[in-house]
This record gives structure tokens, C-alpha cells and sequence, in this order.
């Protein structure tokens, strides 16, 4: 308190105003959707057998945000980086001081030298820079005041709650208007009475996504405009407010089968998504952004029997390999090439349910179920980890933020069972347990808050049982 306010020329500046009791954040935010669509779609019987499907969609979005956050915690409202020079000069003044005292005792009462002083010192000339060791100045006092002062920007990991820019405001308006056209086409040929076959092409729009939280700021562009016209609040940083419409492409090609007893389906597909939104959880909020492009090859099973009439069993089985065509300005960095992270590649359902009915009416329901997961990535990247320039804010490397994110991959194993009496006139017992493998995961991960370099998360549920009593009328 004391450093900070001296450098403004008041050292009792700041006394007693940091970190106070009750201090914090109060944030408002508020958000208007206006949204139509109109839809239609017609089925054309070319033959008893081949039927083409079209469809047409038409949607409009609106959308006005606005946000009413303030933050009364003073030291996060201080911008540290301006702080660096004056305190470099402070701490060499001081530096310079303390030489000269120790062969001129007294010389500086104050601590603090003079501009005159440090030039004689610096510059080698009487009264001072004659009677001490060359070279003590640049080689000691400003390199150790340098290292000094740039210790300042640590502290930032302390200002959690900065002045929040607020919208709108003269830059940003806090509008979002887009529409889209989307439409389906699809032909399906049944090959027996049982078995039909099918293409389908369609393509698909999903409106912009607003980013309420305390991580919604003005984007780069919108930043330099505030900075420029001196409007933006102290500490602020590029951000996102919100993430734009996204428009989807899908190609699937499928076979259908019903034999009463079993049934099957099976595709293959192809989706293309051309302004993916992405969001990235940073502890205390989120990142939104649009991806250029992101695109999914992949494959569905699913498959129902019943061998015998109490007894139903199903599969199902999907393939996706999916992955950033392009994206290079995430919440981490460029990610073009590399896979969408949350998706596994491989995921397996089983289920089995055994029904029998007693001759009263009553029922005994004997359910099991396990879904499997391959590896994969939780998130592409931790923000707080990317290596950035204390003083500008540059992107230095982005490669820890991601390679962090890397050693997180999970996978899925999830075991559940149920008995359940149900009796016919409504009264239902069951027992269940879930996660009886007690599959152990991290299911998110995200940068601790106010703790840079650290990483937290959120675990799933252990191993549990129970039991439920239920009515139905």
C-alpha cells in the first residue's frame, strides 16, 4: 500500500483500502431474445417403395445484452504495469543511495538519491563516481531495481475482481441480429418390407451464443477503439462478448432394419460446422469464440432384441473423429488441426432389461446398463497457462496452456443396476446403484481462480446406492 501510493506521490494513498471486508463484485446482467422461424417440409412418393423428402427453414434471431457490473475492490482497479517504470527509477534512486552512504556515511539521509546524484554516480564523475567500484550501477543497482519493480506484475494473479467494462457503451452495442436459411433433402428406398436404406443431405444454423459472465470483455478490436477514445476502465483485457451464428453442413447415408424381434440402425455421416461456437470454462466465467472450421467422420449402431419376451437388449456404438479444420483464435491460442476436446472417439452403450409380470398385475423389473467412453480431452487448453508478455499482454507461447490440458485425458466406465417391485396399483420399490465399478474421473478442468499455474476440477460420483419409493396415480 505504502510502495503504490509513494509512487503517486502520497504514500498513505491506498493505507488500509486493500482487500477490505466486504468488498467484491455485484453484477446485474440482462438479456432480450427475439426469435421466429418458419418451416415446411413435403414428402413426395416416387414409387410405392422410394420416397424424397424436402424441407425449408427460415430463422431469424435478435438479441440485446446489456451488463451493470461494478467492483469496489481498489487493489484490483490499480494498473500495476504503469507502476513499473516510476518504481524502477524509486528503487535505483534508493539503490544509488545506499552505495554512496556506504563510503560517505550520512551523505543521503533520506534514502533516496538525487537526479544529479545518480548521473555523477552513473556517469563515473566526481563528487561520486570516482570513489566507488565501476561498473557497480549498470551492473548491480539497475539490473537488481529492473527485477525489483517487474516483481509488481506478480501480483496481478491478486486482481480478481477488476473494473468491469460494461455494455453497451460508445463502442459496443450489445445488439446481435442474424438469420439463415436451412433446408433438408433426403430419398429413402425400403428394400424389402422390413429393410430400407437412405440418403440425406440438410443443413443447419444455430444462432449467436451471448457470453453473460464476468469473463464477457470487449474484443481486440473493440478494445484499441475504448483505449483510444480513453474510455476503457483500468486492468481491462480482450475478451469475447459473445460467440456468432455457426452454419452446419451434414452429409448420412443410413440402413434401417425391423424383424420384429430385432432391429438395427446403422449410418454413416459426415458433418462440417463453419463458425463452431466454442466455450471455454476459466474458473470464474467463460470464453466464447467461433472456431473457422470444425468438422466430424464418424459412424452409429444401434441395435435392440428381444430373445425371448421379458427380456430386451440393446447396443449402441458410435465412432466420431472430429477436429479443428481451423481456429486460430481460441481461448489458448491457434488449435487448427487438433481434436475437439469432450468428444470421445469411441462410446459403447449396453443395456439389458428383464420385465416380469406376476398374475396379479404386479411387476419385477431387473435393469442393467454400462457406458464406455475412449481417452480423451476434457478441454484444448487452460487460458492461465498461456506464456504471455507482463508488461503488454502478448502472446508469447501458447504450447503449456494446451500441453497442460493434454495430461487430462479421461475415459469412461460406467456400470449401473436397478431392482424395482411395481406393484399394480402404483406403489414402485426400487434399489439402485450407479457407478458400481467406482470409476474414478475428472469430468472438468479449468485454471484455478486468483492461483496462476494452478489447475482445478471437478470430480464425478463415486460409487452409490440407494433406494426410491414411488407413486403412480
Amino acid at each position: 500500500e505504502q510502495l503504490l501510493g509513494a509512487l503517486q506521490g502520497d504514500p498513505a494513498l491506498y493505507a488500509g483500502r486493500f482487500f477490505g471486508n466486504g468488498r467484491g463484485l455485484t453484477e446485474a446482467y440482462r438479456l432480450k431474445n427475439e426469435a421466429f422461424s418458419i418451416f415446411g417440409q413435403i414428402d413426395f412418393e416416387v414409387t410405392d417403395r422410394l420416397t424424397l423428402t424436402g424441407g425449408l427453414n427460415y430463422t431469424k434471431d435478435k438479441k440485446r445484452f446489456s451488463t451493470d457490473v461494478t467492483s469496489d475492490e481498489v487493489f484490483s482497479a490499480i494498473p500495476l504495469s504503469s507502476f513499473v517504470t516510476p518504481a524502477t527509477q524509486l528503487f535505483v534512486a534508493q539503490g544509488v543511495a545506499t552505495a554512496i552512504n556506504s563510503v560517505a556515511p550520512g551523505t543521503i539521509p533520506s534514502g533516496i538519491a538525487s537526479a544529479a546524484q545518480i548521473a555523477s554516480f552513473a556517469g563515473g564523475t566526481a563528487p561520486f563516481g570516482n570513489v566507488l567500484t565501476p561498473g557497480i550501477y549498470s551492473g548491480t543497482i539497475v539490473p537488481t531495481a529492473t527485477a525489483t519493480a517487474q516483481g509488481l506484475l506478480a501480483l496481478r494473479a491478486l486482481q480478481f475482481l477488476p473494473p468491469f467494462q460494461n455494455v453497451p457503451n460508445a463502442i459496443e452495442n450489445g445488439k446481435v441480429n442474424d438469420d439463415n436459411v436451412a433446408f433438408a433433402l433426403s430419398a429413402n428406398y425400403e428394400i424389402t418390407d422390413t429393410t430400407s436404406v437412405y440418403l440425406r443431405y440438410a443443413t443447419g444454423y444455430k444462432a449467436a451464443s451471448v457470453n453473460l459472465s464476468r469473463n464477457s470483455q470487449p474484443t481486440a478490436p473493440a478494445l484499441a477503439q475504448l483505449v483510444a477514445a480513453g474510455l476503457a476502465v483500468p486492468n481491462v483485457a480482450a475478451g469475447s462478448r459473445f460467440a456468432g451464428p455457426e452454419d452446419s453442413t451434414v452429409y448420412e447415408l443410413g440402413l434401417k432394419g425391423n424383424w420384429g424381434w430385432l432391429s438395427a440402425n446403422v449410418a454413416l455421416f459426415k458433418q462440417e460446422i463453419k463458425g463452431f461456437q466454442s466455450n471455454l470454462f476459466t474458473g470464474t466465467g467463460f470464453f466464447l469464440a467461433n472456431a473457422g472450421k470444425q468438422s466430424v467422420d464418424g459412424f452409429e449402431f444401434e441395435g435392440r432384441m428381444k430373445p425371448i419376451d421379458p427380456l430386451t437388449i440393446s447396443l449402441a456404438v458410435t465412432y466420431l473423429d472430429s477436429k479443428y479444420d481451423s481456429f486460430l483464435l481460441s481461448g489458448v491460442g491457434d488449435l487448427t488441426g487438433t481434436r475437439v476436446a469432450g468428444v470421445a472417439p469411441w462410446s459403447i452403450t449396453y443395456g439389458a432389461q428383464y420385465d416380469h409380470e406376476f398374475d396379479n398385475g404386479d411387476s419385477l423389473i431387473l435393469r442393467a446398463d454400462y457406458h464406455y467412453e475412449s481417452p480423451f480431452m476434457l478441454v484444448e487448453g487452460l487460458p492461465n497457462l498461456v506464456v504471455k508478455n507482463p508488461i503488454t499482454g502478448a502472446v508469447i507461447s501458447n504450447t503449456p496452456a494446451i500441453q497442460a490440458a493434454r495430461d487430462f485425458k479421461q475415459s469412461v466406465n460406467d456400470l449401473n443396476a436397478s431392482i424395482t417391485y411395481a406393484m399394480d396399483m402404483g406403489l414402485e420399490f426400487t434399489i439402485w446403484g450407479r457407478n458400481l465399478l467406482d470409476d474414478r474421473m475428472i469430468r472438468q478442468i479449468f485454471d484455478s481462480p486468483a492461483q496462476i499455474g494452478s489447475i482445478s476440477g471437478y470430480p464425478n460420483q463415486p460409487r452409490t446406492y440407494g433406494a426410491t419409493v414411488r407413486y403412480r396415480f
